[in-house]
C-alpha cells in the first residue's frame, strides 16, 4: 500500500521515487491509504489540484514517519500555502503510528505559528488513542483497516474445536529491549515450555537498552537473563524469513490454529509516554484467525478493542493488567494472568472462548464503517 497507483504520488515526497522508496526517503511522506479504506466501504472521494481545488477542499501529508525537525510547511508550494491562509483548504496529515500526539501538535501548531497559518488549519489523524483528546486532533484504528485490506484475499476460517499442541502462540519478529525482557520472563516461568514462539534477535531497530519501559533491577535477576535470552538468540518457530513475517497478505494460520491462546507481543508497550494505547495488525491478526488473546502492549489496549465492539474474553482471562498504567507492574500482572490460564485445563478454558471469539470474527468481517464514516463527517465539516 505504498505505490501510488489510484491514489497519486505522495505531496511533499521528492520527485522521481519508486513505491518502495516513499517510506525511507526524506521527508518519507507516503499515498493516503485512507482512500482505499474509503474505497472499500464505497465512500466517496475526489482529487483535485491545488488550482482547481473547491472551497473546504483537504491537501492530504501522509507520514511514514513523523519528524520534528522537518518543517512540513515550508515543504508546500505558495499556492498551497497562500490557500491555506485564506481559509480554502486545510491540511489533513494522516499518520499510522504511535508517537505522542502531544508531542507532534506541540509541533505542527509551532509551523503553523511560525508560517502565519490559522490555529484550525489541519487535521492529524493518528493511531494512539491520545489523539482523541486534543483538538485538531483525531484517533482513528488504521491497522484494523490496513490488515483488513491487505489481508482480504484470506478467507477467515472456521475454528477447530478439537484439542490443540500447544498452549500459547507468542511472536516477536523484531528486537526490542523491552519485548526481550517479556519473553525472558515467560521463558523463565516455563510458559514458553509447550508453546509455538519466536523471537528474532537478528531484525533490529536501534532500539537501546537504557530506553525499556520496563525496570528490569526491580527483579531479582531479570537484567542479566534477558542480556542471556538474546545473545542466545535468534529463536524461530518456522522457516519464513524477515520479509515474510511482515508480508500480511498470507499469513501461517497454523500458527493460531495449533494453540489455545495468542499471546500478542505489540509494536509499543509504552506508547511514546502519551498515555494513549496503540493497536496493530499483530492484535487483528488474533481476532481474525480465531484466537483467545492477551495484549503485551500499552494501557487501556483491551478498553480500545471493547470501544470498537471487540470482546475480550473477560469471563476467562484476568483482564484487569489493562488497566495498570505502570508499564513494570502491568507487566506483572499479564505474566501472573497468563500462569492463571495456564493452571487450568486449557482446552476446556478454549471452548469457553468460543462465543466471544465468534462475535469478534463477525465484528471483523461486518464492521468496516463506523470508523470511515466518522472520518468522513469530519472532513466535510466546513471552514469555520
Amino acid at each position: 500500500m505504498t505505490s501510488p497507483g489510484r491514489l497519486g504520488y505522495p505531496n511533499l515526497a521528492q520527485m522521481g521515487l519508486q513505491g518502495h522508496e516513499f517510506d525511507d526517503q526524506w521527508p518519507r511522506t507516503v499515498p493516503l491509504r485512507l482512500l482505499v479504506y474509503f474505497d472499500q466501504v464505497e465512500i466517496q472521494s475526489k482529487s483535485f489540484t491545488v488550482q482547481d481545488a473547491p472551497l473546504n477542499s483537504w491537501y492530504p501529508v501522509a507520514l511514514a514517519w513523523h519528524d520534528f525537525d522537518c518543517d512540513y510547511i515550508a515543504l508546500m508550494s505558495a499556492a498551497v500555502i497562500s490557500s491555506i491562509k485564506n481559509r480554502a483548504i486545510r491540511i489533513l496529515f494522516y499518520y499510522h503510528e504511535g508517537d505522542n500526539p502531544a508531542k507532534i501538535k506541540q509541533h505542527i501548531d509551532t509551523l503553523c505559528y511560525i508560517h502565519g497559518l490559522p490555529h484550525n488549519c489541519y487535521l492529524f489523524v493518528s493511531a494512539n488513542t491520545a489523539a482523541s483528546d486534543l483538538d485538531n486532533f483525531l484517533y482513528f484504528s488504521d491497522h484494523e483497516y490496513f490488515f483488513r485490506y491487505i489481508n482480504r484475499r484470506q478467507s477467515i476460517p472456521e475454528i477447530a474445536v478439537g484439542p490443540r499442541s500447544h498452549e500459547f502462540t507468542a511472536l516477536s519478529r523484531t528486537h526490542k529491549w523491552w519485548r526481550a525482557s517479556c519473553m525472558t520472563d515467560l521463558r523463565r516461568f516455563g510458559i514458553l515450555d509447550r508453546s509455538l514462539w519466536s523471537y528474532n534477535t537478528q531484525c533490529t531497530i536501534n532500539d537501546r537498552e537504557e530506553d525499556n519501559p520496563l525496570e528490569l533491577d526491580s527483579v531479582s535477576g531479570w537484567r542479566n537473563a534477558v542480556k542471556d535470552f538474546v545473545s542466545q538468540g535468534p529463536y524461530f518457530c518456522d522457516s519464513d524469513d524477515d520479509q515474510s513475517h511482515n508480508d500480511h497478505r498470507q499469513v501461517p494460520i497454523s500458527l493460531y490454529q495449533n494453540s489455545y491462546c495468542h499471546l500478542v507481543v505489540e509494536t509499543l508497550f509504552d506508547a511514546d509516554q502519551s498515555g494513549g494505547a496503540f493497536l496493530t495488525e499483530k492484535t487483528y491478526k488474533a481476532i481474525k484467525f480465531g484466537q483467545p488473546f492477551m495484549i503485551i502492549g500499552t494501557a487501556n489496549s483491551l478498553r480500545t478493542l471493547r470501544q470498537q465492539g471487540y470482546k475480550t474474553f473477560d469471563h476467562a482471562i484476568d483482564n484487569s493488567y489493562d488497566e495498570i498504567t505502570d508499564n513494570t507492574q502491568r507487566w506483572l500482572a499479564v505474566r501472573n494472568s497468563i500462569l492463571k490460564i495456564r493452571s487450568q485445563n486449557m482446552h476446556e478454558w478454549f471452548l469457553q472462548c468460543l462465543p466471544d471469539i465468534r462475535h469478534n470474527q463477525q465484528i471483523f468481517r461486518d464492521a468496516q464503517g463506523a470508523s470511515l464514516n466518522k472520518i468522513q463527517r469530519k472532513l466535510s465539516c466546513p471552514i469555520s
